[in-house]
């Protein structure tokens, strides 16, 4: 199992700064379309019908692929009550993997039907670019399938730590919050 989680970490650490870098152009891009906006809108007084749907769909995309790198690092939304009282408690270990279950199975429904959407998108165009929907809703399985990469590592690593109390560092619940030991 280590050799896998090895495996897995090399994986996800290469295609969550990849996603990281296309998010972080999109962010530049997004930037810079939505100050174009601006100056045309308010200093030429003439607009683009363009510019507000290019950057929503850049900020989308940006959204979907930050997604696995927030998820990596145990960086979404907890109760942070009732992290802190079962936080040193060896069920914590339990609770963490029952959670990374559960989302890893909403993740694999969230691909299927994020490919669902795209097939069905595909003969739908955006208003302004004339782009196909499917372009935009591509994104989704995309997305779900990095975050769900992550999730299956989360997995092996919670698994091994409910064997091996404490052998792999996994972020539950935020960055101060690990399930070992």
């Amino acid at each position: 199992m280590d050799s896998l989680i090895r495996l897995l970490e090399v994986i996800n650490k290469t295609l969550t700064r990849i996603a990281g870098y296309f998010a972080t152009a999109l962010l530049f891009g997004m930037l810079g379309v939505v100050i174009v906006h601006v100056f045309y809108r308010y200093i030429l007084n003439d607009s683009f019908g363009w510019t507000e749907e290019l950057s929503r769909t850049m900020m989308v995309w940006m959204a979907f692929l930050y997604f696995p790198t927030a998820h990596r690092y145990g960086m979404n939304v907890s109760l942070d009550i009732f992290v802190s009282a079962i936080q040193d408690h060896p069920i914590m270990r339990f609770v963490g993997f029952a959670i990374e279950l559960s989302v890893f199975v909403m993740l694999c429904g969230a691909i299927w039907l994020g490919y669902g959407l795209m097939s069905r998108a595909s003969s739908s165009f955006t208003l302004s670019l004339q782009l196909p929907l499917s372009y935009v809703y591509a994104i989704m399985p995309v997305g779900f399938s990095l975050v769900a990469l992550v999730s299956f590592e989360r997995l092996l690593r919670l698994i091994g730590n409910i064997v091996h109390p404490g052998r792999y560092r996994v972020n539950v619940f935020g960055s101060s919050t690990s399930a070992g030991g």
